[in-house]
């Protein structure tokens, strides 16, 4: 797992594959894509608390990153959460991934 330190910017990165299912219901290994509507990124502190909800993802052609969060000094320390959320009209895929987040060096 990653570990980031206070005052740092994390780069959280997140693919979006599309899989589909034959009719002889084998499922395909899926191909980079494009969310029609949007990817969005919510990330959690090490309490559940929302500390950045819902903003854009950049990137294309089904790889986006997000680095516009920069930890605070005071943030809470240890294991935070982030969720990326492709939305292609009524459906919406997510994706969970974690990192750690410890004291900044002086």
């Amino acid at each position: 797992m990653k570990t980031y330190r206070r005052l740092e910017t994390p780069k959280l990165y997140a693919n979006v594959y599309l899989q589909v299912i034959s009719d002889g219901g084998i499922l395909s290994d899926g191909a980079l894509t494009a969310p029609a509507s949007s990817i969005k990124i919510i990330i959690e502190d090490s309490t559940g608390t929302v500390v950045q909800a819902l903003a854009d993802m950049s990137g294309d052609s089904g790889k986006y990153s997000y680095a516009s969060y920069t930890i605070p000094a005071d943030a809470n320390l240890g294991t935070w959460h982030w969720e990326a959320r492709a939305t292609s009209g009524s459906t919406v895929a997510t994706g969970r991934s974690s990192f750690i987040v410890e004291e900044e060096v002086a």
